[in-house]
């Protein structure tokens, strides 16, 4: 059995090492286009790497996941939070808690994070290629061939192949699913973004933060709480950023204009 795995990221990499240990006679390789393996990885939660989140405070997963709560709910069936925590610690990375429930690296470095991936990678026998763009994947009758975007690398055949990309730059990008049956593409949209608000009386409050609001879109049920900041352009903040993924395609839809409410004084009700 060979196994291709296209995108050495956190997925990807997390992946390989699990078809290994369950598979040991298979090979299984995994193809990078950047130059580094887990590049972001390494920048995530500001250098820190926030492995996951206890769910304590989460009472429904509609809450942490409002446009993909029944597909989260059956993936953390199979695999759950727990089960990500539990893996960290049995590799030797001991875990912190915050007291917001996201859960860290006691050492506070995402590089331990990077480094126990691949040297858990290599001992596995997983083998690793970086500077390998996959621009096609071409199903065969038994099996999918790779094809790369360097006329120097010649194309590749595997039995299986897992895409584990993480966010596209291009929806040019999607053109690699072409050739394959049975797939549909729903055209992404940007999500994680903060707010401009062109009102002096706003932004001349840039640099203050309120640790507890509320925000939502008026005439939808589109809402989110946390930390807000206000910025030379508007708002920002963990508050902003859910409702942007929350809202991502009710505001693409409507021209990124949309009246925003503020509760400045969650939890107290507007009464």
């Amino acid at each position: 059995m060979k196994v291709a795995v296209i995108g050495a990221g956190a997925a990807g990499c997390f992946c390989a090492i699990l078809l290994k240990r369950r598979m040991p006679e298979a090979e299984v390789e995994v193809f990078e286009a950047g130059k580094r393996p887990l590049a972001k990885v390494s920048l995530t939660g500001g250098g820190r790497c926030n492995l996951t989140n206890t769910f304590r405070q989460i009472t429904t997963l509609r809450q942490a996941y409002p446009r993909g709560e029944q597909l989260m709910k059956r993936a953390l069936r199979r695999w759950s939070q727990q089960d990500t925590m539990r893996w960290w610690e049995q590799e030797g990375v001991r875990l912190v808690t915050q007291a917001d429930e996201c859960v860290f690296p006691a050492s506070q470095d995402a590089m331990q994070i990077v480094e126990t991936l691949l040297q858990r990678m290599r001992k596995e026998g997983v083998i690793l290629h970086t500077s390998h763009r996959v621009n096609d994947i071409l199903p065969e009758e038994e099996g999918y061939t790779l094809c790369f975007a360097s006329d120097e690398l010649p194309p590749r055949h595997f039995h299986r192949v897992v895409c584990t990309m993480g966010g596209l730059p291009s929806t040019n990008r999607f053109a690699l699913f072409r050739h394959l049956p049975g797939l549909s593409v729903e055209p992404p949209v940007p999500s994680l973004f903060s707010f401009c608000i062109n009102d002096p009386s706003l932004t001349s409050l840039t640099g203050l933060v309120v640790k507890s609001a509320h925000v939502s879109i008026v005439g939808t049920k589109l809402r989110a709480e946390g930390a807000l900041l206000v910025t030379h352009w508007g708002v920002s903040g963990p508050a902003v950023l859910r409702l942007s993924s929350y809202a991502a395609p009710y505001l693409a839809q409507h021209d990124y204009k949309a009246e925003l409410c503020v509760n400045w004084l969650w939890p107290s009700s507007e009464e």
